[in-house]
């Protein structure tokens, strides 16, 4: 289901920016259109070895069991229409993940192109680089990648980074445990809302204070992070996880990764909300979904990793 384009395609047009079916007017898409440095290096094509895990910070994350998903006396509850059963997980085994998400500049690093259509100038004036018919912000999360795309990102990576580690999606009870970081709250940063803008790029109602309308994605780690050390878990851009979309149930269950297959509607699960949905959408439990071969300007993605 199309939320997010219907939504912000609004939100965009609203700001001057426009949209229409391939993606934003206005952004460069075709070939010899993008160009960018990685890692203060011109970049043309995806390499190997330790380069390709360059800046790539992990948070250790221990085992433990926590409620996954809300009561259901939660505003919001039916965002977009998923199963927010609550019930407990157990996992039961730790794992690494990604302290932000997965930047332009880092995916370029692998794939030797970027996908995403906040890469000009105008979004990243102090970092914006260009080389190579690669253009990029290159601590902006990439953007405009399917679920389809990060697992090719993600089998690339782990057939040449040498590093001794497997890199991969994190199901989606990782992730919520992960963005809860012991939290019981609807939000990691409490009940209130108004801290909303403290942790996450959001739009923030207009009717509270301060105002603001998001029309991009910002540099990862410019906010305050959650309390183990991961930022943007909620807001700039929704992420990808491993997991289809299917129904929680109330049993407890232990380390969990989701159907085995897509059933009826065949979309992957997205997390964290993005830039341009109000406060409301950065609850730890809220699950939206996608068709695994969607993309669109406001879905990005983080890795977990395990030694090998």
């Amino acid at each position: 289901m199309n939320y997010s384009k219907v939504f912000l395609c609004v939100l965009l047009t609203l700001a001057t920016m426009g949209c229409n079916e391939g993606g934003v007017s206005g952004y460069a898409t075709g070939p010899g259109t993008f160009e960018g440095y990685v890692d203060g290096s011109p970049q043309g094509s995806g390499g190997t070895g330790p380069a390709l895990t360059k800046g790539l910070n992990f948070v250790s994350i221990k085992p433990g069991t926590f409620l996954m998903g809300s009561p259901t006396y939660v505003p919001g509850l039916n965002f977009d229409a998923a199963d927010e059963t609550q019930h407990s997980v157990t996992l039961a085994h730790g794992f690494e993940m990604q302290a932000t998400d997965v930047t332009q500049s880092q995916w370029v690093a692998v794939m030797g192109s970027n996908p995403s259509y906040f890469a000009g100038s105008k979004y990243c004036p102090k970092t914006f680089v260009h080389v190579d018919q690669v253009a990029m912000c290159p601590d902006n999360p990439v953007e405009q990648v399917s679920w389809n795309d990060v697992q090719l990102f993600i089998q690339t990576l782990n057939s040449n980074a040498q590093d001794g580690y497997t890199y991969r999606l994190p199901t989606e009870a990782e992730w919520e445990y992960a963005d809860r970081a012991g939290t019981t709250t609807e939000y990691f940063f409490g009940t209130d809302t108004s801290q909303a803008a403290t942790y996450a790029w959001s739009w923030i109602d207009p009717g509270s204070s301060p105002w603001r309308l998001f029309d991009h994605t910002h540099e990862v780690a410019q906010l305050k992070s959650n309390p183990w050390g991961l930022y943007d878990m909620e807001g700039n851009v929704f992420q990808w996880v491993q997991d289809w979309l299917g129904s929680y149930g109330a049993s407890s269950v232990t380390d969990p990764t989701g159907p085995s297959s897509g059933g009826q509607s065949g979309e992957r699960v997205l997390r964290g909300s993005s830039f341009g949905y109000d406060a409301s959408t950065l609850r730890s439990a809220l699950r939206g979904s996608e068709a695994p071969d969607y993309s669109f300007f406001d879905i990005g993605f983080r890795l977990v990793r395990t030694q090998q």
